[in-house]
């Protein structure tokens, strides 16, 4: 029997969310997904932007034509010379929420570290699968470079960072930087509690994951389309298939231990450890997927939130 369980003051503090989250969803109900994560989403995040935060928005021109907004945060006043940049890709298990959705949680970050965000406003699956989220997340990445000078940003200093399928994604889109011999290189990758392994469907913790079985094959069989349940898929579209991780920017990632995803964030992470890449990995006890959402005054996850603070400050 599974002697895991949920950290209790987290827990206490998590009271009915924590419940109604743990409630199953279809497998391919695309639209009650979109409706309880974007409800979810707005309930746990202040509405209120910081006094200190500038917002602009900004836009990619895709292949196809399509504009791939970029939301753009700075801290008030503005620094005096170029500096550190985080460009930042949302989560929502591939097919759900916006950059925009995330506005009130990336403003709390640049208003704490004072380091500017720009978050992609990717297309979404299953009406646009694979490759098409990950090539808007690179074309705005180049687009974030090429006008580094503008937006005062030091070009040797930008990091990638998301969570969950957004962590899948900064992983990924690592890889085709590496690959594509994006110069300058990436500083650093921050991936929290990142969806990044097809091949996952099994729940270890007994129902306690919050993001379900059902939500991850949702994801991924949106995502990936065809190559879903085939050994075609790529290491761009499912960073956790990477075999060679020499190249890659210096890793931070982090996970619940009740999270479905901490073997495959664990699995990545020793990757790193193997190649002698700087890594930096935490598995936070007793809590499950997208923890601080529904308890951020608990003491794991402001430990959690000092070390992603951190994690942003140090490149």
């Amino acid at each position: 029997m599974s002697s895991l369980r949920y950290d209790p003051e987290f827990a206490a503090l998590a009271g009915d969310s924590l419940t109604d989250h743990r409630e199953v969803i279809p497998v391919g109900d695309i639209k009650t997904r979109r409706d309880r994560i974007a409800h979810f989403i707005e309930k746990s995040q202040a509405q209120e932007l910081p006094k200190d935060i500038k917002q602009q928005v900004h836009h990619a021109t895709a292949a196809d034509g399509h504009q791939v907004a970029i939301y753009h945060f700075t801290k008030e006043p503005v620094r005096s010379g170029p500096g550190p940049a985080i460009v930042h890709i949302h989560g929502g298990g591939y097919t759900c929420l916006t950059a925009g959705s995330m506005t009130p949680t990336l403003t709390s970050y640049v208003s704490i570290t004072g380091v500017p965000i720009l978050s992609i406003d990717y297309r979404l699956s299953p009406e646009h699968p694979y490759p098409g989220p990950l090539e808007d997340c690179w074309i705005s990445l180049r687009w974030i470079q090429n006008h580094a000078a503008e937006l005062n940003i030091d070009p040797n200093r930008i990091a990638i960072m998301g969570e969950s399928a957004g962590g899948g994604l900064t992983a990924a889109l690592a890889i085709l930087a590496r690959d594509r011999q994006l110069s300058p290189p990436l500083a650093k990758q921050i991936l929290m509690y990142p969806m990044m392994d097809d091949r996952t469907e099994t729940d270890h913790t007994g129902g306690l994951a919050v993001f379900a079985v059902e939500d991850v094959v949702t994801g991924w069989s949106s995502y990936l389309g065809a190559l879903y349940k085939t050994d075609m898929v790529p290491p761009y579209a499912a960073a956790a298939r990477v075999e060679d991780v020499s190249g890659l920017p210096a890793l931070y990632i982090d996970c619940g231990q009740l999270d479905m995803f901490i073997h495959e964030g664990v699995a990545y992470a020793h990757k790193f450890v193997t190649a002698n890449i700087p890594v930096e990995c935490h598995v936070y006890e007793g809590v499950p997927h997208a923890f601080q959402r529904f308890a951020p005054s608990s003491q794991v996850a402001q430990r959690a939130l000092a070390n992603r603070v951190a994690a942003m400050r140090s490149f």
